[in-house]
């Protein structure tokens, strides 16, 4: 058996030659090799670093583009089976939404990015869709969804509305031209290669084009400035430089008989693949490379908070030093967890240039949030129940309501824009101290009479960060208190605060707080975040000031 049919791929027959078991080869093996990273993605979709970049977008892309590519390997070895309707459709369908979808996946990092800009002067949560009937609640569920479009500046809805665009157009065009069949009204039946040119292939240039020389470089120049430590910018450079040739060589070897040889064995449409080979394994491998990476820190990890937790059991207090003993103890060559804590309750300046870091960088900003937050919670409850002359009952209604705030911001997936990443049982505890109170917030509706509304209801309140003031809220955002780690309000004013919560439209109003909640209820999870923040985000945090200090120097 030759390796290379001498008519190659000429419409007649089959090519059952060395190239054509090749191909099939190929195909089956790569075939396998995705479907098992998108498994292994899909396992992993609540990691930090993969949930930011969407699963079910980069799974759905990636098998879209996947089934082009699959088709293309056929189209030599199956030769004379593989008719031009079927080239048509898969190029005017698989590929532009492949490429959209690829695209939209793209955009992940520069609308994360920006969100984490938005986390660092803003206080916002998201609403939930509420409602007393089912066509209410759905009503509202999409004007919840129109406002997330508009967050995200709308760009899948424009990837959307392409799809749909690109699809009847193709569908017109299939139908009118008589090289797809006898009913057609335009153009006129030819022989197989021929039908492979024409103007009944232009839609499906157009989308490419659009894709790969308008929204990629766009995009490309919009991320410029990002310096991501998960190489995300570098893997979204890579794919979007790796798209630009294939459209041109695509349409030199279909319209210029100077590559006919080519042609034979390298049919067109292989011109593609380079480029949706590697965006397939850039979106799948990504983000597995990068926890593949962490996964020895993330065993370190546990093992510290086994330990953490077995010493809290046995009464020993978080914060004299157990925890931060624990670490420097098994982290030869690393930066202490003691420089790590003496930032977050010391150290301002060092705080917010660490804010700032994991905001840029690390695209993590919401776990420094999250432990300013509840450090200045625990500080709070020291003093306001302590207080003389407030009354036990509404101090613990008071502090009570600034849990809620940070859970409903920064813990609670469906109303935090960027959920803290804690263990399961520690987020089962915490949904079960407040969230119903959190439900309550999210879905309220606000009387008429409420003067400070922006709206009637909830769900018209501004999704987008640039839009929201951040204290339209029932809660008292806990940063607005001016309470800090080192300062103290007066009795007075303490007194005052606690006692002017009350409001006749508090969602709250009635409810019971649970007897679980106490000081420490945000304990396991601050332990649990300080870790994730050890682990990678402060150790670049410390080398990048070292090599910054020593460039200066």
């Amino acid at each position: 058996m030759p390796f290379l049919n001498p008519g190659g791929h000429n419409f007649i027959g089959v090519n059952t030659d060395g190239w054509g078991i090749v191909q099939l080869v190929f195909a089956i093996v790569f075939t396998i090799i995705v479907l098992v990273l998108s498994i292994v993605l899909w396992m992993y979709r609540n990691e930090p670093v993969i949930r930011m970049r969407k699963a079910p977008l980069a799974i759905a892309a990636a098998l879209t583009l996947h089934v082009y590519t699959t088709l293309v390997l056929l189209v030599y070895p199956i030769n004379q089976y593989w008719p031009c309707n079927a080239e048509f459709w898969i190029m005017s369908i698989y590929l532009p939404i492949g490429i959209g979808l690829f695209q939209a996946q793209n955009q992940l990092l520069l609308r994360t990015s920006r969100g984490q800009q938005h986390l660092l002067t803003q206080d916002i949560y998201r609403p939930l869709p509420g409602g007393k009937t089912k066509s209410q609640y759905y009503w509202n569920a999409f004007k919840l969804w129109c406002q997330t479009a508009r967050e995200g500046g709308y760009f899948e809805g424009f990837v959307a509305a392409g799809i749909i665009v690109q699809f009847f157009v193709s569908l017109v065009i299939y139908i009118i031209s008589r090289k797809f069949n006898a009913y057609g009204i335009v153009s006129h039946a030819t022989t197989e290669p021929l039908c492979r040119r024409g103007w009944e292939w232009a839609p499906s240039i157009i989308w490419q084009a659009v894709w790969n020389y308008i929204a990629g470089p766009y995009l490309l120049w919009k991320i410029r400035m990002i310096n991501d430590i998960y190489n995300w910018r570098l893997q979204t450079t890579i794919a979007l430089v790796l798209g630009l040739p294939g459209t041109p060589l695509w349409l030199l070897s279909v319209y210029s008989d100077k590559l006919g040889a080519v042609n034979k064995y390298w049919i067109p449409a292989m011109w593609f693949l380079p480029a949706l080979i590697a965006w397939e394994l850039i979106m799948l491998c990504g983000p597995l490379v990068t926890i593949y990476k962490n996964r020895k820190a993330a065993i370190n990890n546990s093992r510290i908070l086994a330990e953490f937790r077995k010493k809290k059991s046995k009464g020993v207090n978080p914060a004299n030093g157990s925890l931060t003993t624990l670490v420097t103890q098994g982290s030869s060559g690393r930066h202490s967890m003691k420089s790590l804590e003496s930032c977050l309750n010391a150290n301002a300046e060092d705080f917010v240039a660490f804010h700032k870091f994991c905001a840029n960088k690390a695209l993590n900003g919401e776990n420094v949030l999250f432990l300013e937050k509840t450090i200045k919670f625990k500080n709070e409850w020291t003093r306001v129940l302590t207080v003389p002359d407030c009354s036990l009952e509404k101090a613990r209604m008071h502090m009570y309501r600034n849990a809620v705030d940070i859970y409903l911001k920064l813990v609670n997936e469906p109303t935090a824009a960027y959920p803290i990443n804690v263990e399961g049982k520690i987020y089962l505890t915490l949904k079960s101290l407040f969230g119903t109170a959190a439900t309550l917030i999210a879905t309220r509706r606000p009387s008429a009479a409420r003067s400070n509304s922006n709206a009637a209801t909830p769900w018209d309140v501004p999704a987008d960060p640039l839009e929201a003031s951040g204290n339209d809220h029932p809660l008292r955002p806990i940063l607005t208190h001016s309470i800090s780690m080192g300062k103290t309000n007066s009795t007075t004013e303490l007194v005052t605060e606690v006692e002017a919560e009350a409001d006749l439209d508090d969602p709250l109003t009635g409810i019971a707080i649970p007897a679980k909640f106490d000081q420490a209820c945000f304990d396991e999870a601050m332990a649990s975040v300080k870790n994730m923040l050890w682990q990678q985000p402060w150790q670049d945090f410390m080398n990048s000031r070292r090599e910054s200090t020593a460039s200066t120097s």
